[in-house]
Order: structure tokens, then sequence, then C-alpha cells
């Protein structure tokens, strides 16, 4: 797991930054651990899966605070990349050693720390397809080597030395710091501008995509064990799978289309994964999952950005929005996990359906055009 960052660089021959492909590297391990830290610290505490997912929604909301603000507060520098990634380092280290309730709060750090990585990947690629793949490609590559490692880091050592290995590779980036740089053109603080309407609508359906979709997702490892009744170590796999057949979807370096084909596709897989419980269906949804996924986030990034004045702005708004409906999803799942899987999938499932429709709407009106707010 220590060398899949290094290992992701070897294999993209990126467009971009390997300080910033090592950092976005690093924050997809983090994320690929919640699932299973949520499982295992649910035994570790005698917890429901619901009550420690709060864990999750702690981690994202620093990740709202961080991607929502960075862009209006600070400048895309190399410097700023090291302080996230030693920010991060710090979090998972100390999240090993704290009680329950403190252990909330130092994820909140943790959110931070990856919000502010999300912002600068995003703030290099918005609006270019090409270079938007390299950033993309990174959660599915990274992701199908971390979901077995980290089962397998959870089954034989417990949480806590999963929260030491995390710490240990966001050092990782800093051996990238003399030999990258960053092409992000500077934020000019004092100016801001508003979105046009139609980015709004595109906002809150990527909010919505990301509210439904993490309101499954995160207990979708719980859905397997308990629910369909497969073995963790198998359910890991198909994380793996998951993570697999989004490669080439989210390496597509043509035009991104159909926003709203593909969130249909993973709104369908949620409701599968969430309340229908036979294994053969469940492997299928998940792995579907992941391919249909980085197929309509940066089919909906290429929209938004046609639909914008100031394309570079929106790139933290549309990070902050989807974190938003990341912070949301699992506390509402939890809720409706707690009652019954099948209102976890019309929850979830339904809010992905209702920003599909405003995709479709919106790949069909013309661009910048629209007014702003």
């Amino acid at each position: 797991m220590l060398q899949t960052p290094l290992r992701v660089v070897a294999a993209l021959r990126p467009h971009v930054s390997p300080l910033v492909i090592v950092a976005t590297a690093v924050s997809t391990v983090v994320f690929t651990a919640t699932p299973f830290l949520i499982t295992g610290l649910a035994d570790t505490y005698s917890m429901r899966p619901g009550q420690v997912g709060v864990i999750s929604t702690a981690q994202l909301a620093g990740f709202v605070i961080a991607s929502w603000g960075a862009g209006r507060l600070l400048r895309p520098r190399r410097r700023l990349v090291v302080w996230a990634v030693l920010l991060g380092a710090v979090a998972n280290v100390v999240s090993a050693f704290v009680p329950f309730l403190a252990l909330v709060g130092v994820r909140i750090l943790s959110g931070i720390s990856l919000g502010t990585i999300a912002w600068i990947a995003w703030a290099e690629v918005f609006g270019d397809d090409e270079r938007t793949g390299d950033i993309a490609v990174v959660g599915p590559l990274v992701g199908t080597v971390a979901a077995p490692a980290l089962s397998s880091l959870m089954s034989w050592a417990g949480s806590d030395w999963v929260f030491i290995g995390l710490g240990i590779i966001h050092l990782i980036p800093l051996a990238f710091v003399g030999t990258s740089r960053l092409e992000s053109p500077d934020r000019i603080t004092t100016e801001r501008h508003r979105p046009t309407r139609a980015a709004v609508w595109m906002l809150l359906a990527l909010g919505l995509l990301t509210f439904g979709g993490s309101s499954v997702f995160v207990y979708a490892a719980a859905i397997g064990t308990d629910e369909v009744g497969i073995g963790v170590v198998l359910v890991s796999l198909v994380f793996s799978a998951n993570n697999i057949v989004g490669i080439p979807s989210a390496r597509w370096r043509g035009e991104r289309r159909h926003a709203a084909r593909w969130a249909t596709v993973t709104a369908t897989c949620a409701i599968v994964v969430a309340a229908v419980h036979v294994a053969p269906l469940f492997v299928i949804a998940l792995t579907l999952w992941g391919f249909a996924f980085w197929m309509a986030v940066p089919a909906a990034f290429s929209t938004l950005a046609r639909h914008s004045r100031y394309p570079a702005e929106r790139a933290g708004d549309a990070q902050a929005y989807m974190a938003a409906g990341r912070v949301i999803g699992p506390v509402m799942g939890g809720a409706m996990f707690e009652v019954a899987p099948i209102a976890l999938a019309l929850v979830g499932g339904g809010s992905m359906l209702v920003a599909a429709g405003v995709f479709a709407v919106m790949e069909h009106r013309d661009g910048v055009a629209d007014a702003t707010l």
C-alpha cells in the first residue's frame, strides 16, 4: 500500500504535476479506508455502523470547509500542498490514540487536508478534458490496490494501525516537492464571480449525486457482510473490482458526454446494492457502480464548465457541493440503514435520479449565456 502512490505516477505518465498526482493518490487511500474503518471501529467501540459513520461525516465536513474556502482565501502553491499533507499525516496518526469523541474532531482536520488537496488538483485540470483524466483516474487506480490492502491490515492489526499507516503514506508526496510546479492560475483573493444560474443547478445536482451515492456506498461493506452474508475479504475484492472498472472510464481522454445517462446507471447500482441482497447482484452492481460513476462525474464537470464564465472558480465550488453531499449522505444513510435497507435504497437512489434529471436538462441547453444569480 505504501508504494501505491509512486506506482500511480509511473503508470499514468501524467500531464499534471507529480506532486498533485501523488497527493491525490494518498487522499484516495484515506477515503477508501473509511468503509472498512467504520466496520472495524464498530467492533472496537461496540457500536452500530450507523453510529460510527459520524467519523465519515466529520471528515467530509472538514473537506467542505477546505474545498469551499480555499478558492476564496488561498492561492495554489506547492507549500500549500506540503502543509495539507503534513496536516493529514498528523491527523491520522493522532486518530490511533484518542477516544471516540476526540476522534470525531480529529477527522475534521483530516478532511481539511483532503479538501485542500482536492481543490488544488481539480483547479489544475478543470475544463480540460484531456488533463481531467489524469486526476479522475487516480481514484479507481489507487482504490484497486488500497481496498484489499486496507481490509487485510484491518483484519490483521486493527483500526489503530490503519490510522498509523494512513499517516505514514501522507509523507510520500513530500518526495516530489522539489521537482514539481503547479500550473493553475493564481487566485485573486479579493475578487469572486457569481455562478450562472445553470451552473448553480449543476452544482446542486452534483451535491445530490454524492449525497445519494455516499449514503449507500459508505455502508456497502456493512451491507455486504451483514445483509448479503459474504465475508469481509470478498467484500474488499468487490471494492477493488469497483475501482478496476473505473480506471478506463476515468482515464478516458475524449469528449466527456452523457452525464445524465451514466448518473442513472450509478443510481440503479446503488438501489440494487442497498435493497437486493443477492450475492451475485450485489457483486455486479457494486462493480458496475465504479465504471458508471467515473463516466458521470467528469462529464458533469464538462457540462458545468460549459455553463460557467469562470470555470476555475467553479472547480472549488464543485468539490464543496459534492463534499457537502457526502457530509449529509452518511448521516441520512445511517438513519435509513437503521430503519431498513429499502429505505436507504429509496433515499440514496432517488436523490441520484433527481441529479440525473438535472444533468439531462443542462446537457441540452446552451452554455454561458445564462444570467448570473
